[in-house]
């Protein structure tokens, strides 16, 4: 029988306690989302804030019922699952600042989804966040690692925010296996030197995941939402 390792989400807990997620389209933001506030919620508090205003289709309060059964708030722009595209941030987004929760902002892919953030950049300068930059190095416009500093520069003077750390989440939908993972380590190790920024935390499946050695925090992730692309 093969046993499949269950890494600590102690990390989780530590440093600020609201997570920004923000990469390009594609990148797996959401999926991390969802990961990251269901295991959040299995020891604190923990409020999902699906701030998407570029895919109305693709999203994480797609599985509000399924968060909420497992103790995670969800908020989301008016009209998000109705397939009406006219973004209303909701004012429930003001409460990420003031709880005690800990809160995860999912974001909209690319730079044009990062202006969402800046409507709140008074409230996450009073409050400050860990920003991840999402990186999954089999999407086109982060193959390069030049390509995928140029888009963190753009999302961040988009967000008005700054990177604090660099999430890894290679991956190929379900074919996603160990060789993946070393080629997403090799990827996100150059973009840390070149950026001056800590690789944060690196995602991918658990089974693949606890067949290489452990470098950094790691986020085990089950697929919740699979995006065409990946079909």
């Amino acid at each position: 029988m093969t046993t499949i390792c269950s890494p600590s989400n102690d990390w989780l807990f530590a440093g600020r306690r609201i997570r920004v997620l923000v990469g390009h389209y594609g990148s797996g933001k959401t999926e991390l989302a969802v990961n990251m506030a269901l295991a959040l919620a299995q020891k604190a508090r923990a409020m999902l804030i699906d701030l998407d205003i570029v895919n109305p289709f693709f999203r994480s309060a797609e599985l509000t019922p399924l968060l909420q059964e497992n103790g995670v708030e969800v908020v989301y722009p008016a009209y998000a699952l109705s397939g009406v595209d006219i973004p209303i941030l909701p004012a429930e987004v003001e409460r990420a600042f003031a709880t005690d929760a800990y809160c995860v902002f999912d974001v909209g892919g690319d730079d044009d989804g990062a202006v969402a953030l800046g409507r709140y950049h008074a409230q996450f300068a009073a409050c400050p966040a860990e920003v991840y930059f999402v990186v999954n190095p089999f999407r086109p416009r982060t193959a390069e690692v030049e390509q995928a500093l140029r888009l963190m520069r753009e999302v961040e003077r988009r967000a008005r925010l700054e990177v604090t750390g660099l999430a890894v989440n290679a991956n190929l939908g379900a074919e996603t296996g160990v060789e993946e993972l070393r080629a997403g380590r090799e990827f996100i190790e150059s973009l840390s030197q070149k950026s001056g920024l800590p690789v944060a935390f690196e995602a991918g499946p658990a089974q693949a995941l606890c067949a290489l050695p452990e470098r950094w925090p790691r986020l085990c992730v089950r697929r919740y939402l699979a995006p065409e692309w990946m079909d």
